[in-house]
């Protein structure tokens, strides 16, 4: 499923960009931002995983398994109940971030190999799982605030800047992926 396939000593600078990012986001201060700030508390979730998924990338060797596996751990973290216990506490939340690198890994593991197909697909699901939890956030869905889970620290109302910053990254990734197969293909 997964196997290390080294890493020239060139390449370790790639590995600045994911140290830089554990670096900002997990740390005690930003920590406790994402107690109170949904908007944070979903960028984490963004920079885990991507932080991961260049490790992956770069490091090792995946199949279509480990994308399975990574894509599973981050959707589970996203349902309910386990996003809102990771926003509710530091514990969990540290598991959620491990996890997701976890994710990250296994998936970015894979991206070398996949074929055309496979890259579209996964583009596309998981613009659609993003649009569908970006939509919940914007209508302010009562299970991902204190409403239904009391120990949360936002409510409703600090929901739709949520989802509106989930669309912004999504088409930031949408922008970047095709203008990476653009390149790709020679049309520019």
């Amino acid at each position: 499923m997964l196997s290390y396939k080294g890493v020239q000593t060139k390449e370790y600078k790639i590995l600045v960009i994911p140290i830089v990012i554990l670096v900002v986001f997990m740390n005690p201060l930003v920590e406790e931002i994402q107690s109170i700030n949904p908007v944070v508390f979903m960028l984490d979730h963004y920079a885990m995983f991507f932080a991961g998924a260049v490790i992956g990338y770069r490091m090792f060797k995946g199949s279509l398994i480990s994308l399975i596996v990574g894509a599973i751990i981050a959707a589970l973290w996203h349902f309910p109940i386990p996003f809102d216990l990771a926003g509710s506490y530091v514990t969990v939340r540290v598991l959620c971030e491990l996890t997701l690198i976890l994710g990250g890994i296994l998936a970015g593991s894979y991206i070398p190999n996949m074929n055309l197909t496979i890259k579209i697909t996964s583009l596309a699901l998981y613009m659609l799982g993003d649009t569908v939890l970006s939509i919940l956030f914007i209508i302010g869905d009562p299970a991902y605030s204190n409403e239904v889970f009391h120990s949360l620290n936002w409510g409703p109302s600090s929901l739709p800047l949520v989802g509106i910053v989930m669309f912004v990254v999504m088409n930031l990734v949408l922008v970047y992926t095709i203008a990476r197969m653009m390149k790709n293909m020679a049309i520019f």
